[in-house]
């Protein structure tokens, strides 16, 4: 995509603004209202790639321009039509310079995270996570979550869930170990994405006041394995968390089961795409896809070929 191509606007005959940056930044407005002039408005989700590094204070991040779900965390509003949508588009994803991504998707390169991995949290970020719970004195508590208030705490068990948190194991006697990370979408998770009934949703826990830890951590410490620690043992129901944001609506068996995207590589003006990158970003496509459905645990397919 060549953004430097002409085309209408709407701003009319003159510039009403200039902004100036040190560095090179990347317009999704313009890159969004670009992509739906060549292409159906059939997508949930983009997803941006670029040729250089683009994005700062982040490795990538993901951007809701719209959301009508109910009871998990996110106020509902709906900004897509700024961006070219016609009222489908939910999210962007700016995964930023592909080059700073290893040939195999799947080899792990950031902390305990590989390429699709990293794909599924900022593809999560569409649903997740942003929910409250009612603790056990029936206060409102935010110690399920960790960095920026929108991924799980360090101390959550999440079931090794993308979105961060741990799999953690209750060695007994206060005693916990992390065992996995970032692998699959908990079915607390899955709930928020509409793929499961509150009913489906087993008790849940996390750490409180950890101490003793064999490597310094906080909440918003990003996923490791091997860490111990003691603390006490809170257990969590679904029930706390609708208690707190109300029932999931849409409701599981209204939901939808696919997840349809479109990747979008962007090259800088006066080059064009190299083979062996797009080659490597079609790798990536098909290993998320792959990755996607067994994260879920076959209730949701990503499809990313354009149509």
């Amino acid at each position: 995509m060549n953004l430097s191509d002409q085309g209408p606007s709407d701003g009319g005959p003159a510039a009403v603004g200039e902004r100036f940056a040190a560095r090179p930044q990347l317009d999704t407005v313009a890159v969004t209202r670009k992509f739906y002039a060549s292409h159906p408005d059939n997508y949930d989700q983009l997803v941006i790639w670029t040729d250089v590094s683009l994005v700062q204070n982040a490795f990538a991040f993901e951007q809701t321009v719209a959301n009508e779900v109910g009871g998990i965390g996110v106020a509902t509003f709906d900004a897509s039509r700024e961006f070219g949508s016609g009222g489908r588009l939910r999210s962007l994803v700016n995964m930023d310079w592909l080059g700073k991504y290893p040939d195999d998707p799947l080899q792990k390169f950031l902390g305990e995270n590989n390429t699709v991995s990293v794909l599924g949290q900022e593809s999560g970020h569409r649903w997740l996570a942003f929910m409250d719970f009612r603790d056990r004195n029936g206060a409102r508590s935010d110690l399920l979550l960790g960095r920026d208030q929108a991924h799980w705490s360090f101390f959550f068990d999440s079931d090794a869930s993308v979105m961060e948190g741990n799999d953690i194991e209750d060695l007994g006697g206060g005693s916990f170990r992390t065992a996995a990370s970032v692998s699959r979408f908990s079915l607390l998770d899955q709930y928020a994405m509409g793929l499961v009934r509150d009913v489906d949703v087993p008790p849940f826990f996390y750490v409180e006041n950890p101490t003793n830890l064999s490597i310094t951590r906080t909440r918003e410490s990003a996923p490791q394995v091997g860490v111990t620690f003691n603390g006490t043992r809170r257990e969590v129901l679904i029930q706390d968390i609708i208690a707190i944001h109300g029932p999931r609506t849409p409701s599981a068996n209204q939901s939808a089961r696919v997840h349809r995207q479109a990747f979008i590589y962007i090259s800088s003006a006066g080059r064009s795409p190299e083979g062996g990158q797009v080659s490597k970003l079609d790798r990536i496509r098909t290993a998320w896809e792959q990755f996607f459905l067994q994260a879920t645990d076959s209730r949701m397919r990503a499809i990313t070929t354009l149509r």
